[in-house]
């Protein structure tokens, strides 16, 4: 199954977004991030931005699954989740699942927020950049996996298009 997933933090965003990316990297063997985008906090009351991003995952796993991941990293990186209040709160980081289809086609009319529709389509955006491990990301698509055979060396790869089936990476493993 194919998972696109919303990806946001307005609290350290410049480490924990390319921090939580290593870790799904670790997880799925391989991710593709679209560009990182500032955004205003929506149905909340902050002085802080958020960077959000779209975030594509392919596992056997059922959405609650990769759900329980999502949690169990967003309380690695501090967020509260037992807070009732949680969802309008501060978070250094936020993971979730927007759509889940067999392929890696997705309707954007499904998604909420026109932020991540824009992402979705494709469309020219500034990216803000952040790095990771010395690369940089955020600025375009970009595949990001760990090359076993370089000592686990994290690879990115920039791209296109989140969808751009042009993206070709040699797997983990």
């Amino acid at each position: 199954m194919w998972y696109l997933c919303g990806l946001g933090s307005n609290i350290a965003p410049e480490t924990n977004l390319p921090l939580a990316v290593a870790r799904l990297a670790d997880h799925f063997g391989e991710v593709r991030l679209s560009p990182v985008i500032r955004t205003p906090p929506y149905g909340m009351v902050t002085e802080r931005c958020f960077l959000n991003a779209l975030l594509l995952v392919q596992s056997p796993w059922r959405p609650e699954q990769i759900k329980t991941l999502f949690n169990t990293l967003e309380e690695a990186l501090g967020r509260d989740r037992s807070d009732p209040l949680r969802s309008v709160r501060d978070r250094p980081l936020d993971v979730d699942i927007l759509l889940a289809a067999p392929t890696p086609a997705f309707d954007s009319t499904l998604i909420g927020e026109a932020f991540f529709r824009q992402l979705l389509a494709g469309e020219l955006v500034e990216g803000v950049p952040l790095m990771l491990d010395g690369q940089r990301l955020g600025e375009t698509a970009a595949t990001i996996y760990r090359d076993q055979g370089a000592g686990h060396k994290v690879v990115v790869q920039q791209g296109q298009n989140l969808l751009d089936d042009a993206v070709k990476t040699t797997l983990p493993g």
